[in-house]
């Protein structure tokens, strides 16, 4: 089946059964080269049922010139018939054709054409079938034209397809034109799968984006690149090099207009002042340009000149000799100012190595634009730059760089190929610590956190002594690795050499300092030394990179919000990520994102950290960072979990399981862990939480971590409560205090209450539910079961109303936060408690996650341009979205949203709101 042309199949099988009913047609079907006619023609005759039959001819641009030789090709099936033609038709047509000396007339061979046609219609409908059509010569279209407007009634179609901004030699009078345009970019995606299935993500879209939906390019444009270009190990060149057959089909028309043509070409869709600057006579430069536009080989719109096609472009610039492309190049860079950076790019297309003046300009656009955002160009630059060098230590720096960019444009096979590259020119230690930086940050993302580790403490005992900066980059991202693996000795070890470096004594650094040394006290069972303020409460701005290799290096996952600065950490870490997409650095993204989320995930704002796990998630499984994606899929995990979606839960925690667990990457295990265990909590399933809960808490688990166990102690508290287990809950609890002392973190008070009041004798229950409840939460999931677990307490104890207000405060919370299952609880303590219509007005409960996270940020005054630049949508999709959000929220303007949403805060990553303390409202309380 040829997929995407089932309208124009059936518009051209249409044409044999109106034949069959005797009404004859023509069609002239029109589209670019290579867009798939020939191909739609063969099926569509394929498709022809006998009787019915097909005739058909190749126009060829080798016969354009040999009279009646398209029409011998259509007809000679039919030639025995001619015995049945009136005798001087015969004749002619015989001429024609060479068969005999009679003179071809042009009358009497259209009506022999005529009157053959016809005569086969008695028998059986008729497709005439002409491709490329306008290559056919002038004499067989005429004869085609005047048997097309005389047939009428008679059982015969005719399709002419041609070429655009082509005619037929002969127009045929009362023809349809159907336009064959490209294909839709799903079923582009789905050719190129078939050609390309191992291409990297970002070869994959410069294909698509270079083959504009035309399938000739999709099948033929990766073949004719290397396995390395493919893969992504080597860079792709600015032209695309394509397939004889591809060239020839899009430049055969573009060698006539020569030089100015090719300037077009080598300055990609450039300024026409620039191409006309650079030609030798402006003048007729313009006319040759014209001249192109005519031809549809190029627009000109105002002072911009763009080809019709990028391989239209390519085409033309590969057909040139090297010689005369140099030549272009030179030409244009002597058109353009000084300053202007693509002066910078045509010296170096024309320059030949070595030239090291050209390889320092490179250079220093390199760091113009990386700077700017633009690491993907940057990459270009530096190894040209590298190219040109003639001094080893440069061309070995510049690669690195190159790699620092292609890690950071998401091109990890590039990355390591510029590496291995540059290890063969030099073998400094300078040179050896950057690579390793490099190699140990991709190792960070994608493969075993204790390689990682080991790698960037390599990295950074080689950097102390002459770049202590990078030196402590890598020791923070060494430290990530090790929270990761759950090293805490590892962390002690970089706390030492962090204290060694030769670097200013800044807040910052001091505090990140204590947090290490924290860590690897909390990992060796002792009392964590320092202030508890300091250790609980950094200041914000501690959180934020001061450094640029990349990812965000610190904090790692969890530790704003397990010291006490969930709110500050989460504002830091949202900066952090807004200036990794300023810089363009997507590669960095899912790293930095996977902290973002996590932090989302328990201060409570799930709409965001759901859309942007996903967005993350996608991006680290097309650039291979394996580690990131386990991480990203068990958060994503314990979303599902919480909101109800057990088979999300399940498919996100084993995918994240089969990664972590062989690869021992013990903080996304144990967040996997978490997520299974909160899915049977939700779905009242205890027995089966405590399992997963207790691999992460127990020492020796499959799971265990040595701080992410703090988060997960609650819920295994509950749930051994559940099961009537209380012995081991009071174990874990002690656990707990021992080892987080909960009582001093602000993030983790309430929960520590919570577990309290599940164990307490009842006299003291109630006061530590109303503990719990007053203090600081910054997750409205924790504070609805908080409020569910007393209501249910209250409830048994007999205090009916205060029972019903704090199980109307945990639906209103769980409700807002979409916990499902929790609601669902919370209605049946609430039916238990005598509530017969349990169910609370809605508020925007109809949103999906991406339309309540639109609508906050459009609360917030953000315009849907600003909008799209956050969520990676276009402004078009987004003022979409909100068409469909208006009606739901019934209002009619952006300006009601702020009255409309569940929140009166618009943050949209406020997971959907806090609701007032209820502890300090006038409720009665367990006595």
């Amino acid at each position: 089946m040829l997929e995407g042309r089932d309208r124009e199949i059936r518009d051209l099988l249409g044409l044999i059964d109106a034949a069959r009913s005797h009404r004859s047609s023509a069609v002239l079907l029109r589209g670019g080269a290579g867009i798939g006619k020939s191909a739609l023609l063969t099926h569509v005759a394929q498709q022809v049922e006998p009787p019915a039959q097909v005739l058909w001819a190749d126009g060829t641009q080798s016969e354009v010139r040999l009279p009646f030789a398209g029409l011998h090709q259509l007809l000679h099936l039919l030639l025995p018939a001619l015995e049945l033609v009136p005798d001087r038709q015969a004749d002619a047509l015989r001429g024609a054709f060479g068969m005999n000396a009679s003179s071809a007339e042009p009358l009497l061979v259209g009506l022999a054409v005529l009157a053959l046609l016809t005569r086969a219609a008695r028998q059986a409908p008729v497709l005439v079938v002409v491709d490329d059509a306008h290559w056919m010569d002038e004499e067989s279209a005429a004869a085609l034209a005047f048997a097309a407007r005389r047939l009428r009634s008679a059982r015969v179609a005719m399709v002419f397809a041609v070429c655009d901004e082509e005619t037929l030699p002969v127009p045929v009078s009362g023809a349809r034109e159907l336009r064959l345009g490209p294909l839709p970019t799903a079923l582009a995606r789905r050719l190129l799968d078939q050609h390309a299935p191992r291409a990297a993500p970002s070869v994959y879209k410069r294909l698509l984006t270079e083959a504009e939906g035309n399938p000739l390019a999709l099948a033929e444009l990766p073949a004719a690149l290397s396995d390395e270009q493919l893969t992504g190990a080597q860079a792709l060149p600015d032209q695309l090099p394509l397939s004889e057959r591809v060239r020839q089909i899009f430049c055969r028309r573009a060698a006539a207009y020569g030089f100015p043509l090719l300037l077009a070409a080598a300055e990609r869709d450039g300024e026409l002042r620039t191409l006309l600057n650079a030609a030798d006579d402006a003048d007729t430069a313009m006319d040759v340009l014209n001249g192109a536009a005519e031809a549809g080989l190029i627009t000109v719109r105002g002072e911009r000149v763009s080809f019709s096609h990028p391989l239209v472009r390519s085409a033309t610039y590969q057909a040139a000799a090297p010689s005369r492309r140099r030549a272009a190049h030179r030409a244009l860079a002597g058109a353009l100012d000084q300053e202007d950076d693509r002066r910078v790019w045509h010296l170096a297309a024309c320059a030949t190595p070595p030239d090291d003046t050209v390889a320092r300009l490179l250079a220093g656009l390199a760091d113009r634009t990386r700077r700017s955002g633009g690491v993907a160009s940057a990459v270009r630059a530096l190894r040209r730059a590298a190219a040109l060098s003639s001094i080893p230590a440069a061309t070995a720096r510049w690669l690195v760089e190159a790699a620092e960019c292609a890690w950071a444009a998401a091109e990890p096979a590039q990355a390591q190929a510029l590496l291995a590259e540059a290890e063969l020119l030099e073998r400094t230690t300078e040179l050896q610590a950057r690579v390793a930086c490099v190699r140990g940050t991709m190792l960070h993302a994608g493969s075993a956190p204790a390689l990682a580790c080991d790698t960037l403490l390599h990295s950074a005992r080689l950097a102390r002594s002459h770049a202590p900066q990078l030196a402590e980059e890598c020791l923070l991202l060494a430290a990530r690795a090790a929270w990761g693996a759950s090293h805490p000795a590892k962390l002690t070890e970089i706390a030492g050499l962090l204290a060694l470096l030769p670097l200013e004594k800044t807040t910052d650094r001091s505090q990140r300092l204590d947090q290490l040394r924290s860590m690897g006290d909390v990992g060796r069972g002792e009392e964590p030394a320092g202030e508890p303020a300091v250790r609980c409460s950094p200041p914000s701005d501690g959180w934020a990179p001061t450094l640029g290799l990349g990812p965000v290096v610190w904090p790692p996952v969890f530790l704003p919000y397990l010291m006490g600065d969930g709110e500050a950490g989460l504002d830091a870490q949202r900066r952090s990520v807004d200036a990794l997409r300023a810089s363009g650095a997507s590669g960095a993204l899912p790293v930095a994102l996977t902290s973002l989320v996590a932090a989302q995930l328990v201060t409570g704002r799930w709409a965001e950290g759901a859309a942007l796990g996903e967005q993350a998630l996608t991006l680290a499984a097309e650039t291979g960072q394996s580690i990131a994606a386990c991480h990203l899929q068990a958060l994503l995990a314990c979303m599902a979990a919480a909101q109800g979606d057990s088979a999300r839960c399940h498919e996100l925690a084993e995918a994240s399981l089969a990664v972590s667990m062989p690869r021992r990457a013990a903080s996304a295990a144990a967040i996997a862990r978490w997520a299974q265990g909160l899915d049977a909590l939700s779905s009242l399933r205890p027995r089966q939480a405590v399992g997963p809960l207790s691999e992460v808490t127990a020492p020796g688990g499959t799971a265990e971590h040595f701080m992410l166990s703090r988060l997960v102690i609650p819920d295994l508290v509950e749930a051994l409560v559940r099961v009537g287990q209380r012995d081991r809950a009071g174990a874990a609890l002690l656990q707990f205090e021992e080892r987080a002392a909960p009582q001093l973190s602000p993030s983790l008070r309430a929960a520590w209450h919570r577990c309290k009041a599940l164990l307490a004798p009842a006299e003291k229950a109630g006061h530590h539910f109303a503990d719990a409840l007053a203090a600081p939460c910054v997750s409205g999931f924790e504070t609805g079961r908080t409020h569910l677990l007393y209501g249910q307490w209250l409830r048994r104890h007999h205090e009916i109303k205060s029972a019903r207000h704090h199980l109307h405060q945990a639906v209103e919370h769980f409700r807002m936060m979409r916990a499902t299952p929790w609601t669902q609880q919370a209605h049946t303590e609430l039916r238990a408690a005598g509530v017969l219509d349990a169910t609370p007005p809605t508020s925007g409960q109809d949103l999906t996650p991406r339309e309540l996270q639109i609508a906050r940020y459009a609360a917030q005054g953000l315009t849907n341009k600003d909008i799209g630049s956050r969520l990676f949508l276009s402004p078009r999709t987004v003022g979409y979205h909100l068409y469909r959000i208006y009606p739901k929220l019934n209002i009619t303007s952006r300006r009601q949203l702020p009255a409309r949403l569940p929140n009166s805060s618009t943050s949209p990553d406020r997971g959907h709101g806090q609701l007032p303390d209820p502890s300090t409202s006038d409720v009665p309380t367990a006595r």
